[in-house]
């Protein structure tokens, strides 16, 4: 495949993923419309019959995105290798976790915390390690990344006020949508 072809489909994969990452929880809400994220995690979708499979898939489809957008990112925006090789480094086991999250559900216990705890540790760190790195060169741009890291990790606060961590995953998954948009778009202005 040529590397335009390559480029269409992966323009058309990443909108149709974050046009997912609008939809699917509305779909969810329309299922279980007594979801209340200060009682509920955002997971609790994963068990519930009619959302099961939508949580699951979005979830596979969401973790593919955000490796594929971040190796983009990656590649075409930080030019050290040294600093390549340690982003990525993070970035595939974060997008494995996530895949994981979705697929062993809420039932298993700590084998969906686990990994569903090292997706958010990690994934916040990768973004706010690629603000750190990106600072080096440009400033402005790389406090982005380092902000929106920060207000990932600082969102785990929310904790303290709800009994259950959906509110934090919310605002979590919010920051995540946000980074990889704006992060997109910057790379294909720089490819463009």
């Amino acid at each position: 495949m040529s590397r335009r072809v390559i480029k269409k489909i992966r323009k058309i994969y990443i909108i149709f993923s974050i046009t997912l990452g609008f939809i699917t929880p509305l779909i969810c809400l329309y299922f279980f419309p007594e979801f209340d994220p200060r009682k509920h995690p955002v997971s609790y979708f994963g068990i519930l019959q009619k959302t099961n499979w939508i949580f699951m898939i979005s979830l596979i489809i969401f973790s593919i995105a955000i490796l594929w957008n971040g190796l983009t990112i990656i590649k075409k925006i930080i030019k050290n290798e040294k600093y390549k090789f340690w982003l990525e480094l993070i970035l595939l086991p974060s997008s494995l976790c996530l895949f994981l999250t979705g697929v062993v559900t809420m039932d298993f216990g700590l084998l969906h915390q686990i990994p569903a705890l090292l997706f958010f540790l990690s994934y916040n760190f990768f973004i706010f390690l690629f603000g750190v790195l990106r600072s080096t060169s440009y400033v402005r741009k790389g406090l982005f990344s380092v902000i929106i890291g920060s207000l990932m990790l600082f969102s785990s606060l929310l904790l303290i006020p709800f009994p259950s961590y959906g509110v934090a995953e919310i605002i979590y998954i919010f920051f995540i949508l946000l980074w990889n948009i704006v992060m997109w778009f910057q790379q294909n202005s720089i490819s463009n």
